[in-house]
């Protein structure tokens, strides 16, 4: 996104107007709706009446700016650039709910909870384990 300037102006009333700043001929212009208009301290607009100038205010271009690739049309490239930004806040919504999961400390009771399955599962496989040494009848012939 690139900056701009906007002359800032206000009426008797105390409501604000504005117009983007050009250069023109290595001066400074605004840009009304008649064309550019040199920046004075007092500019007669046609709707709102006598206008006085108040500041310059930096603002920037909200403007989408897209690459298009070779052959590609200009819907086409606004869909890829819509489909990427989505896929980047979808991704940047996951890692950040990654770090908070991981940078919370383990629950006490849960882990206690998981330790005593654990040991019930290991006691219950020792149970179910065949006895003897692996004694086997064989039919001989």
């Amino acid at each position: 996104m690139s900056e701009t300037w906007r002359a800032v102006y206000r009426d008797q009333q105390g409501r604000k107007y504005s117009c983007p700043v050009v250069e023109i001929d290595g001066g400074w212009a605004m840009l009304t709706s008649e064309g550019p208009q040199s920046i004075t301290h007092q500019f007669q607009d046609d709707v709102a009446g006598l206008l006085t100038f108040v500041e310059y205010q930096q603002t920037e271009d909200s403007r989408l700016h897209v690459e298009r690739l070779p052959g590609e049309s200009g819907f086409a490239a606004l869909q890829r650039a819509y489909a990427e930004q989505v896929i980047a806040t979808q991704r940047k919504h996951r890692e950040a709910a990654r770090t908070e999961i991981n940078n919370q400390p383990p629950d006490a009771v849960q882990v206690a909870r998981a330790e005593s399955v654990r040991q019930l599962n290991a006691q219950t496989l020792r149970q179910m384990r065949p006895r003897g040494g692996g004694q086997f009848i064989i039919k001989g012939e």
